[in-house]
């Protein structure tokens, strides 16, 4: 379980690391270019489908352990 957690935080701050990145430049009035965004916006998803699926399956597993 530690390793699935030290997995999504990892996945967090790529994540907030791209898009705080599009953010900065975007600001700055340098043109990033879309893969950059698109990058971030993945990462983001895909953490946000990883603890979805997770929470899911550990509520599912508590609902079949209680009497």
């Amino acid at each position: 379980m530690e390793a699935f957690t030290a997995f999504l935080g990892g996945l967090l701050a790529a994540g907030l690391t791209a898009l705080a990145g599009y953010g900065v430049l975007t600001f700055a009035g340098i043109e990033a270019g879309p893969l950059l965004r698109k990058a971030a916006l993945a990462a983001l998803l895909a953490l946000w489908v990883a603890v979805t699926l997770t929470l899911y399956l550990r509520l599912t597993a508590s609902a079949r352990t209680r009497p």
